[in-house]
């Protein structure tokens, strides 16, 4: 099927018709994209309008006039850095519009639950879509709609665009009782553990490993009333800086899916009917996935190399309000200052690699492991 570059040299002779994936219009954006052939023809056939660009049509409608090609390419791919300029406040608002929005995740949960036991919703501290998107483990993208640093992170997730947690939601509306929380934050020392886990009251439990909470979950059975899960998990974070020698991603990415996969062979025997959500707050951007020579765009800076606080006026990025303080996030591939020695990776810009993150979706009523 043809590409992207394919389907606009193909406009160059004839209007085209081809139902476009969601984000083609990045890659197409020398082109005016219709999204119906009536509304071309409306153009076409108005004596007053000059087409200065050459045209697509995003419909699955035929027309003996026109090319009808169809396209397969897959347009949420490290080529999104190439077409998405991640300073330019529209093109974001583009990709929230035709992505699912990390604020969006706690409705898409509350909705989509039906008469399921047990739900657990699982948080990865930092890991993109990328990482899983050619694994076996079936992902959506998910765009984080705002800073790509931990906690505003964590807090859309749980939050949305409100005050009301993902469980306190599921309690009230879905008559989910029964709950359980595991995080590797202490409770006490962490604040932003504390908010996450405010409507759960003592059900909470620090870990230090995920078999911790399978094991736990297995203690528990039989589960007779509708039970809510929670778990915070390690991911990529912690091994993006501050380490002496370049970490084993992919291994580490390895062993998310394997505890994924443990959590799910264990529901299956638990519990008459589940649903995992598991999802990530940010991604992380490698220092092997920047330029040789990535621009510096600040002098004598010390902070972090990703975003910049406390200034109204910053070069190539997109500022943000976070509790009253102004926040700059860095387009791809700009860097604040130079990247440290122990610094692998890093997070709180905006970019296909911070700002895409996976969605995974299991059920009992999945087929082979394919999300439900």
């Amino acid at each position: 099927m043809p590409t992207f570059t394919e389907i606009a040299e193909q406009a160059q002779a004839t209007p085209v018709v081809c139902p476009l994936p969601r984000l083609a219009s990045f890659y197409l954006d020398d082109l005016a994209v219709y999204t119906s052939l009536d509304n071309f023809h409306y153009d076409l056939y108005n004596p007053d309008y000059r087409f200065d660009r050459d045209v697509v049509i995003s419909a699955d409608d035929h027309h003996p006039d026109y090319t009808h090609l169809s396209c397969d390419e897959e347009p949420v791919t490290p080529r999104l850095n190439e077409v998405v300029d991640w300073s330019n406040r529209e093109h974001h608002d583009r990709l929230r519009r035709e992505l699912l929005k990390q604020s969006s995740l706690k409705n898409h949960i509350v909705h989509s639950v039906t008469g399921e036991t047990i739900v657990v919703l699982l948080i990865v501290d930092g890991l993109s879509y990328e990482s899983l998107r050619t694994t076996q483990l079936p992902a959506q993208p998910v765009v984080v709609d705002g800073m790509t640093t931990t906690e505003p992170g964590f807090k859309r997730i749980i939050y949305g665009d409100d005050n009301v947690s993902l469980y306190s939601e599921l309690l009230h509306e879905k008559n989910f009782t029964n709950k359980f929380g595991f995080t590797y934050w202490d409770r006490g020392q962490e604040d932003l553990s504390t908010d996450l886990h405010a409507a759960m009251g003592n059900d909470v439990y620090r870990i230090r490993d995920f078999s911790d909470a399978v094991e736990t979950l297995s203690d528990a059975a039989p589960f007779t009333n509708r039970t809510y899960v929670q778990i915070t998990r390690m991911g990529l974070d912690q091994d993006s800086h501050n380490k002496k020698e370049e970490p084993d991603h992919d291994a580490v990415v390895e062993n998310i899916i394997e505890d994924v996969r443990d959590l799910e062979a264990e529901l299956s025997k638990q519990a008459e009917s589940y649903r995992i959500f598991a999802t990530s707050d940010h991604g992380i951007l490698w220092r092997t996935q920047l330029p040789d020579s990535p621009e510096v765009i600040l002098d004598d800076y010390k902070h972090q190399p990703r975003y910049v606080q406390g200034r109204e006026k910053v070069p190539h990025s997109m500022t943000y309000t976070s509790d009253g303080e102004i926040v700059s996030g860095l387009a791809y591939p700009y860097l604040a200052r130079d990247l440290k020695h122990t610094e692998w990776g890093v997070h709180g810009g905006f970019s296909y690699y911070e700002s895409v993150v996976p969605l995974v979706e299991l059920s009992s009523n999945s087929n082979d492991g394919d999300s439900a």
